[in-house]
């Protein structure tokens, strides 16, 4: 009809419109491409991309191959060989299915595709360029399929224009090939990102060898076997100990029937179980799980990230219990695993930490390595109360005065917490540019003492109160901004050289961006030698940074690098956030009444003494007014 506003969609259209569900990035192509490797029984998958993904990926397998007639069907819309009807969508044993994967990608790139069967006398290979075969021709290839997707989103530039970096997308591809290759054990998976090696999963591998592949030997090591059965469902892997966590992010890797997927039950499930052992680090665990097909529908998501169980309370039980489980079997339950071929990296010629101009933002707080008698920590939140200074014997008989508050009690202890935590009672005020000064005493002749509270926070007196300092937001604050000069003057923070070099391993996500790093890492006083695959030689710390933290200190800083938005070129603001965070002093370190001291001065020097970088309050005044309110004064 000449006035219909309806009208039907091109082709190339609809395609554009499904690619945009199913290829989101290139991370999205390795992804449905290695799925469909592993599924035609490849042993050995290779994975070549270059600028990130954006201007080429190659994956390679060796799997069963195509026929002529099976590579014309591939790249056509709604074309599988794994199902047949609606039935088999829920009784699946493959990677799932959307019947669009290859259909999306040539839509969104120059594709080739060049596939052999084990008997055929030759390989067959086809063209694309936006989905549309441009020509065919034989090869000498051996069996299997290879796809080579170039100029990816070539026609779709304002898809293009919100890819990361090339090191962040090479990184979300690293991510898509480990979670695949611990699945997959028995497969060998090399990633080779411009040329260069960065994953070599060996075939033939158990789980916690290809384990230690992706996250680390040192990881896997620590790891506890978890194999539990509850409700039909069964929950299998590994997950680290409580008492050896140690990153702050955490490294959770889930998968039904094989399938990695992410699952918002499951996650919280995990992190219940780790609850009741006091960690503040994230927990690392990678779980399978097996239940009827019936119970889990994987074709819930464009691109198979997310799956919808039919009970999920039962699911979150068996994961929390699982865990538990592992958790309090005793030590000789738990078999052991060599990893020794995996653990001694060949190791390279040694230089001197480089030599670059040094930056002395002033005052600097000089901190000192901790006594050898632990520091006392923090009490956790369901212990006793803290004890009053002095004895304060409670009263026999509780008396009601005239107007009693709500939240008044006779229990000393409970007075301390109202005051310290009720606004209407305590009213501990934020300091403010305009109301902060220098602590002074009522008696000017002697300058002000500090004492910690709870080896977290300081305490002094000033002309009108009590100051408290969080002693790791202000540190913070005072690193941040030192950081942030440095990297702005392009000059290096003063480091101590280590008289014995540290070995530290890094998951190979994480080393696959710290070459891009090292020279900003040189700035900020961690001089890194590469030592071995994902090893690197710590042979230099910032200056004030204890020995002992200088190894806990860079795996934070890597990792804080790493959860930016950009982890190959992140921003200056991002480094010294990150920087700062893993250098502070913590709560639970002791201090003398000089780094006290040192501590306040350098934090009153500062742009911003008011709150960390992350914007928690540094400073807080309890009023003298409160106080003689408090005491009925």
């Amino acid at each position: 009809m000449e006035n219909s506003r309806i009208h039907a969609l091109p082709e190339d259209v609809i395609n554009q419109i499904a690619a945009g569900e199913v290829v989101e990035r290139p991370a999205s192509v390795v992804k449905e491409l290695m799925e469909n490797a592993l599924d035609a029984g490849a042993s050995r998958i290779e994975v070549q991309i270059s600028d990130g993904g954006k201007s080429s990926i190659l994956i390679r397998d060796n799997g069963c191959g195509m026929s002529e007639a099976d590579l014309d069907m591939c790249y056509l819309p709604h074309t599988t060989s794994k199902l047949k009807t609606a039935e088999d969508l829920f009784h699946l044993a493959t990677n799932g299915f959307r019947g669009e994967a290859v259909a999306s990608i040539a839509a969104v790139s120059k594709l080739t595709i060049t596939s052999r069967e084990e008997d055929a006398a030759e390989a067959h290979q086809v063209h694309l360029t936006g989905g549309t075969p441009d020509c065919k021709a034989t090869d000498a290839s051996p069996r299997g399929t290879s796809f080579l997707i170039e100029d990816l989103f070539f026609n779709a530039p304002v898809r293009k224009t919100f890819l990361g970096s090339d090191t962040l997308e090479a990184s979300r591809i690293l991510d898509t090939v480990t979670r695949l290759a611990m699945a997959n054990p028995n497969v060998r998976i090399d990633y080779k990102v411009n040329g260069r090696d960065v994953f070599t999963g060996v075939e033939g591998n158990d789980l916690r060898s290809r384990i230690a592949e992706a996250l680390g030997a040192g990881i896997a090591r620590t790891m506890l076997p978890v194999d539990y059965e509850e409700a039909g469902i069964r929950v299998s892997g590994f997950a680290v100990p409580p008492d050896a966590l140690k990153n702050k992010r955490s490294k959770l890797y889930f998968y039904v029937q094989k399938r990695p997927i992410w699952n918002p039950v499951m996650t919280k499930a995990v992190t219940r179980a780790y609850e009741p052992y006091g960690s503040t680090n994230a927990p690392i665990a990678v779980l399978f799980l097996e239940m009827e097909d019936v119970a889990v529908d994987v074709n819930v998501h464009p691109n198979k990230r997310e799956v919808r169980f039919a009970n999920e309370n039962d699911v979150f039980l068996a994961v929390h219990h699982a865990i538990r489980d592992a958790f309090q079997k005793p030590e000789e339950d738990h078999p052991t695993i060599s990893l020794e071929e995996i653990t001694a990296p060949s190791p390279m010629p040694s230089a001197p930490a480089p030599s670059m101009p040094t930056l002395h933002p002033e005052p600097l707080f000089t901190r000192k390595a901790p006594a050898a008698e632990p520091a006392p920590s923090l009490p956790e939140k369901e212990s006793a109360p803290m004890p009053m200074p002095f004895p304060c014997p409670k009263p026999a008989e509780k008396t009601v005065r005239e107007k009693p508050s709500k939240y008044r009690s006779d229990d000393p202890d409970d007075i301390i917490q109202d005051l310290f935590s009720l606004p209407e009672n305590g009213n501990i005020i934020p300091l403010t540019p305009q109301n902060l000064r220098p602590p002074t005493r009522m008696d000017k002749s002697t300058p002000p003492q500090f004492f910690q509270l709870a080896n977290t926070y300081l305490v002094c007196e000033d002309s009108e109160g009590l100051l408290l300092i969080d002693q790791n937001a202000a540190h913070q604050r005072i690193l941040y901004e030192q950081a942030l000069n440095s990297l702005g003057a392009q000059a290096a923070l003063e480091s101590q050289e280590l008289l014995f070099p540290e070995i530290v391993e890094f998951s190979a996500a994480e080393a696959s961006v710290i070459p891009s790093l090292l020279e900003t890492f040189d700035q900020l006083g961690f001089h890194l030698e590469l030592f071995g695959k994902n090893t690197y030689q710590l042979r230099g710390t910032p200056r004030d940074l204890p020995f002992s933290r200088s190894v806990e200190s860079l795996r934070e800083l890597v990792s804080a690098v790493f959860e930016g938005d950009d982890p190959g070129n992140p921003s200056q603001e991002t480094l010294a956030k990150a920087w700062a965070k893993s250098n502070a002093i913590q709560a639970g370190d002791k201090l003398s009444t000089e780094e006290m001291t040192q501590l306040m001065a350098s934090l009153l020097t500062t742009q911003d003494p008011m709150s960390s970088p992350s914007g928690r309050p540094t400073l807080m005044r309890l009023p003298l007014s409160e106080i003689h309110k408090r005491f009925k004064r």
